[in-house]
């Protein structure tokens, strides 16, 4: 059928004002993936650009929205039909043709389960099947005594590490030094019990241990976590208290059972995330666990072979959504204004990181939950038209046919924003496989991937998408860095293929990765770029006066006071001018601060 530039004006409407993408819905619900975006959003995009029974391609699917995406545009949600509307977009529903090319092994499995789902109903009966045999074997596992003496079971319990005193070298728990109930908090410094020095928590030694590893069946050396505090529930009654005589005692147990076989016992691939600090003695993937919960998911994972061949993918995919982010010691507490009790977090979003009061959770409580959560996504895509294609390989090399794609919409990774591979390398293990990190489009010390490995990467990749892009089909990329060099690769990327920008806006993520968060510089919010091939090509150059330029954008196009959203909407513009970006995002900030005339604000965003 073939892209539609008739409607280029009317598309150019969905590129006036920044597009929302939500956080929330049964597919965000099921999987926790860094840096996902909103398939309604997508699907946007995907209803103006093309036309049913196009053919769509996504050459950095990561966890499949632009499959899920392309589902939508059969039955489009109450709410892309509002904001259609609202702009008077040219969309088209109905279905497309789509191909994902994903590098990440389980970014790949992601996508192909939830764009092409088992039955509902019959995923739901396996999975309430193989919890309910695991429970019958292993539920006393998570058994406990309730502040009454009556019996409950646990919710999740707090573990805490144990700080030795530098001047005294008494031992305490991080949990006793630190924590207090009420009101909920935890502290970054304090007092030693002992001798009253002033300690720095996150400078405190921590107290280590010889232990004999129960899946290796040899020593090895690691930091101290006892338990410290259960939560717990009896019947709907929920409570918690201070660990007792009979939880150790089950602990004792819990030591003198196997580990099932086939969890995974792989050395792990220390990369740019791991620390000598809090990953001390976690060498190999079954480190993250404590043993009762590698106990439980190893027992869980032998109990899909006995489900039927045709869900198996799906169960898998069930407990792996509950693994890396709740199942290990990356998962935490934290304390929250006006919350009585501290809250439950799960593992954060792009990071490694295992905090000085990890979580043991009730696994069997939730995958449980979960069940529910994934059928309703299943729902949604089940037995829908679309046709959906994941193919798990490098998008350097596209095993497509010249000129057969109408449209691309893709998300490539940030830079060194988040390593891929090495965050999904602990479920990646229990699948048996993990990514092949040589075409892993990143810049990564650890992998000796700088800006220019990363860009000669991405030119790769546009190159193979011109390549397949029928002549004059639109291609919609989003981006964002807060580093002026990873713009300039982008925007070499760009060049070198022959794409030129047609429109910029931005895409208004309500939710960001931790690793975006708390990086130095996190520039907020992505920019969207429609963009076309082979015509009107833009040589790009440096722009002589950066703060005549700043100065422009600052009085005449910014729309907002947000410094993050308005560095990211300054290097879209440099870039649809033919600018380079030259600044990044602390040094706009500065001269951003500098500029005192009164913003006039007389054109609009996309001039």
């Amino acid at each position: 059928m073939g892209s539609r530039s008739s409607t280029k004006h009317g598309v150019a409407k969905l590129y006036g004002s920044p597009v929302p993408s939500r956080r929330s819905g049964p597919f965000y619900n099921a999987f926790s993936y860094p840096t996902k975006i909103d398939p309604e959003a997508i699907a946007l995009f995907i209803a103006c650009h093309t036309s049913p029974g196009d053919t769509v391609l996504d050459v950095f699917a990561g966890s499949g929205t632009t499959g899920l995406a392309a589902i939508l545009c059969e039955s489009p949600t109450e709410s892309m039909k509002a904001h259609a509307s609202r702009l008077d977009l040219p969309v088209e529903w109905g279905p497309r043709s789509v191909v994902l090319y994903e590098l990440s092994v389980i970014g790949a499995l992601l996508s192909d389960t939830m764009t092409n789902p088992p039955d509902p109903s019959a995923f739901e009966e396996a999975a309430r099947n193989v919890v309910a045999r695991v429970s019958k074997e292993l539920a006393w596992l998570y058994s406990a005594e309730d502040p009454h003496g009556d019996q409950g079971h646990v919710r999740h319990i707090v573990w805490t590490e144990v700080l030795i005193c530098p001047a005294c070298s008494r031992e305490a728990t991080f949990w006793d030094l630190a924590v207090h109930t009420d009101p909920p908090s935890i502290h970054k410094h304090g007092s030693c019990n002992g001798c009253g020095q002033s300690l720095k928590f996150d400078r405190t030694r921590r107290a280590v241990e010889s232990v004999r590893d129960p899946v290796l069946d040899r020593l090895a050396v690691r930091r101290i976590r006892r338990p410290a505090f259960l939560y717990g529930s009896t019947g709907s009654r929920t409570w918690g208290r201070s660990i007792r005589a009979s939880d150790l005692r089950i602990l004792e147990r819990v030591a003198q059972l196997p580990v099932p076989p086939g969890v995974p016992t792989g050395r792990i691939i220390k990369g740019d995330l791991y620390r000598t600090g809090y990953h001390h003695g976690i060498d190999r993937f079954h480190h993250f666990y404590t043993r009762r919960n590698l106990i439980v998911l190893g027992t869980l994972w032998r109990a899909i072979d006995k489900e039927p061949p045709e869900l198996r993918q799906a169960l898998r995919l069930l407990l792996l959504s509950y693994n890396a982010s709740h199942s290990t010691l990356m998962t935490r507490i934290a304390a929250k204004r006006r919350i009585p009790t501290f809250v439950v977090t799960g593992a954060q979003s792009g990071v490694l990181y295992i905090s000085s009061l990890p979580v043991e959770k009730n696994i069997l409580n939730g995958v449980s939950r979960k069940i529910k959560v994934f059928r309703r996504a299943f729902s949604t895509s089940f037995g829908c038209q679309s046709q959906v294609r994941v193919v798990n390989a490098s998008s350097t090399k596209l095993e497509l046919p010249d000129s057969t794609v109408d449209y691309v919409f893709t998300d490539p990774p940030f830079g060194d924003y988040i390593p891929y591979a090495e965050v999904n390398q602990i479920n990646e293990a229990w699948l048996g496989s993990l990514t092949d990190r040589s075409d892993e489009v990143i810049i990564s010390r650890n992998q000796n991937k700088s800006s220019s490995e990363y860009g000669q990467l991405m030119k790769q990749v546009f190159a193979e998408v011109g390549r397949v892009l029928k002549p004059g089909a639109p291609l919609t990329v989003v981006f964002h860095s807060s580093r002026s060099d990873v713009w300039r690769t982008l925007g070499d990327a760009f060049d070198s293929n022959d794409f030129h920008i047609v429109r910029s806006s931005l895409l208004d993520k309500r939710q960001v990765s931790f690793k975006q968060v708390v990086t130095n510089g996190y520039s907020g919010g992505n920019a969207v770029f429609w963009l076309q091939h082979g015509t009107d090509k833009i040589h790009r150059s440096v722009n002589n006066s950066t703060d005549s330029s700043i100065a422009y954008f600052a009085r005449h196009v910014a729309e907002t006071d947000n410094l993050q959203h308005l560095y990211t909407s300054y290097a879209a513009f440099c870039m649809e001018k033919g600018q380079t970006v030259t600044v990044g995002f602390n040094e706009f900030s500065a001269r951003m601060a500098a500029i005192s005339e009164p913003l006039e604000r007389t054109e609009p965003w996309c001039p």
